[in-house]
């Protein structure tokens, strides 16, 4: 990526206690505060500069949690974006946020499941790579100043990260919506993820979604075999008819 900015939600009461500790501790210039950060669709910025926005993340279960991801609709936009279309997702970004989340969670010791979650919500009409990077599930967790400081550091280091060239990528089908299976991989780095609550709206033009906006281009899919459901059969049949590679897990 040439270039990368940081965005926030004056709305979002994560994002901007993870944009304030930004400004406080770390030399951070490109930090843009928007409206709504589900609908970027009309942000005018270079395709290739990386988004990274700052947000909460919320959840009925309250459950403390860091977790990162792209955004996407398996079927339809109830949470922005476009209904069957995925935001390009930053494979190798995603793999080095989940790696330092769990690192700074486990130093700080403050008792946070760090995980990728699968691909959900708007925006999807971007053209540029978009990652976010969530503290979750609640108002105290969003104002749990530990945790957003853990997410701040971790953007900060992203904006100074660039990939190795032999960086393997993947995509990742089935499972939950917190993907533990798939945060465990070392070998890829994971884009796209289809749960398995989204597996019945996934057909050969989602799927090449998936593959084709995962980047840099993926060339395996990890299957949750036990989490497919009766899926399992006909989401065989469309992978059969790609080039990827499966690993099962």
């Amino acid at each position: 990526m040439r270039d990368k900015i940081i965005l926030y939600s004056g709305e979002d009461t994560a994002g901007v206690n993870i944009s304030s500790k930004l400004r406080e501790n770390h030399d951070v210039t490109k930090l843009l505060e928007v409206s709504d950060v589900l609908s970027l669709e009309k942000l005018k910025i270079d395709p290739q500069t990386l988004c990274i926005v700052a947000s909460k993340h919320a959840s009925s279960s309250g459950k403390p949690c860091l977790t990162t991801h792209s955004p996407g609709n398996y079927d339809t936009s109830d949470y922005g974006g476009n209904p069957r279309q995925l935001s390009f997702a930053p494979a190798l970004y995603l793999q080095k946020a989940l790696q330092l989340l769990d690192k700074k969670q486990k130093i700080k010791k403050i008792g946070y499941e760090v995980s990728l979650e699968a691909t959900h919500h708007g925006p999807t009409a971007l053209h540029n790579p978009i990652m976010f990077v969530e503290v979750g599930s609640s108002l105290k967790q969003w104002n749990d100043m530990s945790a957003c400081s853990i997410a701040a550091e971790t953007i900060s280091e992203l904006m100074n990260y660039s990939p190795g060239k032999k960086a393997k990528t993947a995509i990742g089908l089935g499972g939950g919506h917190y993907c533990r299976k798939f945060s465990r991989i070392k070998e890829y780095a994971i884009g796209h993820i289809c749960p398995k609550h989204n597996l019945a709206y996934l057909d050969e033009y989602m799927l090449d979604e998936m593959i084709t906006k995962t980047v840099p281009k993926p060339d395996t899919v990890y299957v949750e075999w036990k989490g497919l459901g009766k899926e399992k059969k006909r989401i065989l049949g469309l992978i059969e008819e790609t080039d990827l590679e499966v690993e099962r897990i």
